[in-house]
């Protein structure tokens, strides 16, 4: 099961070899391409699949540009080919964020 707070990702599923008993907190770009390399997809199968040029893909995975900086189409695109939500890469105003809450 994956766990998510505003910024980081949490994943009780990856093994921490050096610290037993934690959890190992990724972010987004290293989420990207946790995720993508768990369906044994390259960058470029992504990129293909997105519709969107491969140095696209390349800037988010590498974190030089984060999901919810991209456009729109792209953010939902990488997020259905890699089965990931959406939601989760919104930067949400102070005040919706704490209306959930």
């Amino acid at each position: 099961m994956i766990r998510f707070n505003d910024t980081l990702l949490f994943d009780e599923n990856i093994p921490s070899k050096e610290l037993p008993g934690f959890q190992v907190v990724l972010p987004e770009h290293s989420y990207l391409r946790y995720q993508r390399e768990a369906k044994k997809l390259t960058q470029q199968a992504v990129a293909d699949a997105a519709g969107i040029n491969l140095r696209q893909y390349q800037r988010l995975e590498s974190g030089e540009r984060s999901m919810a900086s991209t456009s729109l189409r792209i953010g939902l695109a990488v997020c259905d080919v890699l089965g990931l939500d959406p939601h989760r890469f919104s930067i949400l105003p102070s005040s919706i964020r704490s209306s959930d809450k």
